[in-house]
């Protein structure tokens, strides 16, 4: 009977199973909230927030420069004044930063190639703040209430947009995909579209962050992570991928981190990336999100399959539902994309020995030789 498993046995491809969220170098200054970020084309971008848990308001002003070649962060010249829920965009290659806290409709330019910042026309707009600004077309966007302002570089000069079908709260976020930015308020998600200057509706959010999430775009898809749920004591580590195409949101593999609200999150060579933040604790550290191997496009050939208890102390039980037996290969990985377990699934019903792993969170992959049909973060106690 051995004999006959092993002649049936196969090894999955290793890029199959990449990692799809990785921890990098913690963000240089200290861990806060409400703090802000951006890219340009080959750096991030990340400073300014605060820290307010002990009763006392510290906001900041630092800036660092972060490079995903050799994972590393530098810090820059200091931002013109101590902030946080500052907004920015990137236009010229250069990140703009502006209103928040301590500004009103200030806003200034960061030119990475001689480190100074250097203020920009006032804003139209009174005091945005606490939210994403994005960019299309070398045109930055800052929306407060259901207005909308447009910045041009080459005058120098704001002007306003249409006005929205809603009124974008505070802890909004947003991204932009080729000629269109997304706005996601509340469940709703607005696109608008610079070239007609218009608004349309479109899929309804169904994740559970009401609020104080981030965002990013990378491979024509927008990503929402973490937030808050319904008030700021209960935060998320959900990810969900928006795909305008389709119309259509789908849920990804969770943030490994602590789940938070109000972190920054930017793209940058089609990885995402998020860090800060707080769930009472203000954090520092930094993740990489990695699309390239997770399951976009994949949802139609998903498995029914139930994975518990989770947390886990010593054994984990793998349930497949009413579906025609195919072996089946599970992994675990820890969160820097180390194999810790590998064990082949040739029953509907399987128990996994665990004991082995330390406490902590891994991400639990199960698939084929071809992709990968599920994964999720688990959680060993």
């Amino acid at each position: 009977m051995r004999a006959v498993i092993l002649i049936f046995c196969f090894v999955l491809a290793p890029h199959l199973f990449g990692q799809f969220w990785i921890q990098k170098s913690s963000f240089g200054g200290p861990g806060r909230h409400r703090a802000t970020g951006c890219a340009t084309s080959h750096r991030g971008y990340m400073g300014l927030g605060h820290v307010n848990g002990t009763g006392q308001d510290i906001s900041y002003k630092d800036w660092w420069e972060y490079d995903p070649a050799s994972d590393t962060w530098t810090q820059k010249a200091d931002f013109p004044v101590s902030t946080h829920g500052a907004i920015s965009f990137v236009v010229d290659n250069c990140p703009i930063v502006g209103g928040g806290s301590a500004l009103s409709t200030q806003f200034y330019k960061f030119d990475p190639a001689v480190n100074t910042w250097a203020p920009i026309a006032n804003c139209i707009l009174a005091n945005p703040g606490d939210s994403q600004g994005f960019a299309i077309n070398n045109r930055g966007y800052v929306y407060q209430g259901n207005q909308l302002a447009k910045y041009n570089p080459n005058t120098n000069s704001w002007s306003m947009c249409a006005t929205a079908p809603m009124t974008f709260g505070q802890w909004t976020c947003a991204f932009a995909i080729e000629g269109s930015g997304f706005i996601k308020g509340g469940n709703q998600l607005w696109e608008y579209k610079p070239l007609h200057d218009q608004w349309y509706q479109r899929a309804t959010f169904p994740g559970v962050s009401t609020g104080g999430s981030s965002a990013f775009a990378i491979q024509q898809h927008g990503y929402v992570t973490s937030g808050y749920v319904g008030g700021l004591s209960v935060v998320t580590d959900q990810v969900w991928s928006f795909h305008p195409a389709t119309n259509s949101w789908k849920q990804e593999i969770e943030f490994p981190g602590s789940s938070r609200r109000f972190p920054v999150a930017f793209a940058i060579h089609d990885r995402g990336y998020i860090g800060t933040g707080t769930n009472g604790i203000n954090f520092n550290d930094f993740w990489q999100f990695n699309p390239t191997d997770n399951s976009i496009g994949l949802a139609e050939n998903r498995i029914d399959v139930k994975v518990y208890p989770n947390p886990v102390v010593d054994e984990i039980h793998i349930e497949r539902l009413g579906l025609p037996f195919e072996q089946l290969e599970l992994t675990i990985f820890d969160v820097n994309g180390k194999l810790l377990l590998k064990e082949d699934l040739l029953y509907f019903q399987q128990n996994i020995d665990v004991t082995a792993l330390k406490t902590g969170t891994y991400i639990l992959k199960i698939g084929n030789a071809k992709q990968i049909l599920h994964q999720e973060k688990i959680l060993k106690q």
